[in-house]
């Protein structure tokens, strides 16, 4: 008898386990409802069942577009395809995202109804080997008009190897192109151009030296201008990083000294986010995220222990202070005492200085702070580029009421912090100087902003109050090119609206502040109805001299002449209607009669532009004599009354 040999038998066996391993995963469909991540849709796809956990495996599909909505109003639809390998997405994948509406024209094709939308869609694709990216990839947006590409709004193109970006890229919007390359490694070299779709002239350049960003070359108006960005020499060592939103946080840090925005930080930002769109949707789905991946190399400048936790300590202090500060200049109740309340003035005046000297650099820092690259710059050089001109004092001056006087604020233990220094410590010292000093604000001012439970229904209404006389100010400010007798109308108005607030502030009883507030909501609305009124006279007025203008023959010239007709009807609205409405709003405005004043304004504009087709000759007799506004206003009512009947 033969016996089999031990490795036969152990061939046998491991063939007879692969075959149940693989009976046991044999591929499920499934088709139905699918949310993956906030996208929510119909999906068809493959999965197999591992320890009762849903493994993709296979085909994939996810889709949402709802004709009812697009009908309606619009549509935002998408559509996700590719292809699973074991979980891990593998192959080509499509990533499409939509915007559209219609105008709900239909038409029949091929015994089907076909609806032409209009909008932007964004289609990304490429190849995924083992979950990252493979070969070139490609991100367009298309701006759609009636269901055909109308515009190429954006569109990049990167070549990547096993989630390498390599070679040669390109990067495009409407308008402008960037071009560049990257080592084998990912490292950005040599020259990246920017330059416009029109002009093939170079906007801007950056130029690495595996991966070290060591200049950048930028022209306006034809002046070309060099900007050193990293020095080799400057750091003891280099460190390689991702040219991500960090990176170009503290780019553009640098380039705001000297320039301002870049294009090409706008343009690399911009489709690091299309990437990110992807890559969220598959992270959703269980496969690892892929990025764009592009890598640089920056100076290193290490952070012990001692300054990790001083940069700690200010953001901490950076997070209250800010909220403090938000509290008072925000605080719709202080923004109406402070009319009149001289104390309340002159510390909302120092919280704005505090905001604007001490905070606004200080989040800078914890900008930096937050995208991790403080460790990429000396911080001497941060902390100086953040006070350009140094720090603040700690006495700080600010106006004490409205006529432009000035008292200086400082806390009483202002004599214990120095900050002077370009280091970390100085900076938590003028941190903590700022917020001890809102504190100190917030409790001097504790009598006017507590009871928060009786100022709540209040607050709706002062929000309101700002709002709307911010809005009248707005538009009294934008008016120009009027005479004085326009502006000393407007003036009033603004006068009137300054009385009024004054007079809330004034109330102490909340239920007639209330009730006060609620009156004086519809004034200011009044008032700027009014105000847009009077800055619209000029062009009724233009109008009304065109519709009373007519073509006639002169036989004498033989031709064709403009005549003015009906003119005491115009002169009478121009030389004492016009002089009358301004003076008795400069006179007489108040919140009680705002609103019967302009409705007394467009009706009389109303009634001239009326009476141009009318037979007017009487009227025009009675006007030829009457001097008074009032008596013309009278008359006016009359004859288009008696036209009416």
């Amino acid at each position: 008898m033969i016996l089999p040999s031990k490795k036969w038998l152990f061939s046998l066996l491991f063939a007879f386990t692969l075959f149940t391993m693989s009976y046991g995963q044999e591929r499920k469909l499934y088709e139905g409802p699918l949310k993956v991540g906030p996208y929510f849709g119909k999906a068809v796809y493959q999965y197999t069942l591992v320890d009762l956990d849903t493994i993709f495996d296979g085909d994939f599909q996810l889709q949402k577009s709802n004709l009812e909505t697009l009908m309606e109003k619009e549509d935002a639809s998408f559509l996700f395809e590719g292809f699973f390998d074991g979980g891990i997405a593998n192959g080509p994948w499509e990533f499409q995202f939509g915007e559209y509406k219609t105008n709900s024209q239909s038409q029949v094709v091929d015994y089907e109804y076909r609806v032409l939308v209009s909008g932007v869609q964004e289609i990304g694709s490429g190849m995924l080997s083992e979950g990252k990216p493979d070969g070139t990839w490609t991100y367009t947006i298309n701006k759609i008009k009636d269901s055909e590409i109308d515009q190429v709004e954006f569109k990049s193109s990167i070549s990547f190897d096993e989630g390498v970006p390599q070679q040669n890229f390109q990067i495009e919007n409407d308008s402008s192109v960037l071009v560049g390359r990257l080592l084998r490694d990912g490292l950005a070299h040599d020259e990246w151009s920017f330059y416009g779709t029109e002009n093939v002239e170079d906007i801007e350049n950056w130029f690495f030296e595996d991966g070290l960003l060591r200049r950048i070359q930028i022209k306006s108006d034809r002046v070309s201008k060099e900007i050193s960005i990293f020095d080799p020499n400057d750091a003891a060592q280099l460190e390689t990083i991702p040219l991500n939103a960090d990176y170009l946080t503290l780019l553009e840090a640098l380039l705001n000294d000297v320039e301002g925005k870049s294009h090409v930080s706008q343009l690399l930002k911009q489709n690091q986010g299309y990437y990110q769109k992807m890559s969220e949707v598959i992270q959703a789905l269980g496969s690892p995220s892929f990025e764009v991946n592009m890598q640089v190399k920056v100076p290193y400048y290490p952070l012990d222990s001692v300054q990790k936790q001083i940069l700690e300590q200010i953001v901490s202090d950076y997070k209250v202070s800010h909220k403090l500060s938000q509290n008072i200049l925000k605080n719709s109740h202080l923004n109406i005492v402070k009319r009149t309340d001289p104390e309340a003035f002159f510390y909302y005046n120092v919280s704005q200085k505090i905001s604007d000297e001490f905070l606004s650099p200080l989040g800078e820092l914890v900008n930096y702070v937050e995208h991790d690259v403080v460790q990429y710059q000396q911080v001497s050089d941060i902390i100086n580029s953040f006070w350009p001109n140094g720090k603040p004092q700690k006495d700080i001056i600010a106006k004490a009421n409205e006529a432009g006087e000035e008292r200086t604020f400082s806390l009483p233990s202002a004599n214990e912090f120095e900050y002077e220094g370009d280091d970390l410590l100085s900076v938590a010292a003028l941190g903590t100087y700022a917020k001890m000093s809102l504190e100190f604000i917030k409790g001097s001012l504790a009598s006017r902003l507590t009871n928060e439970e009786q100022l709540q229904l209040l607050n709706g209404v002062e929000e309101t109050l700002i709002k709307r006389n911010d809005e009248l100010v707005q538009e009294i400010d934008s008016a120009s090119g009027l005479s004085e007798t326009y502006r000393n109308a407007l003036a009033q108005i603004q006068n009137v609206a300054d009385s009024a607030l004054t007079t809330y502030a004034d109330i102490e009883n909340p239920t007639e502040k209330l009730a006060y507030g609620q009156s004086l909501q519809t004034c200011l609305s009044d008032l700027k109805v009014l105000t847009l009124t009077i800055k619209d006279i000029p062009s009724q007025q233009k109008a009304i001299k065109e519709e009373y203008t007519t073509a006639v023959w002169n036989p004498f010239m033989a031709n064709v002449m403009d005549e003015e007709v009906k003119k005491h009807i115009v002169g009478a609205y121009e030389g004492k209607l016009i002089p009358y409405f301004l003076t008795t709003i400069t006179n007489e405005v108040g919140c009680e009669n705002a609103s019967a004043l302009n409705s007394q304004i467009l009706e009389v504009q109303q009634n001239i532009l009326a009476l141009r087709n009318k037979d007017t000759r009487k009227l025009e007799r009675k006007l030829r004599r009457e001097k008074r506004p009032e008596e013309i206003l009278q008359l006016l009512n009359q004859e288009l009354t008696r036209k009416n009947q």
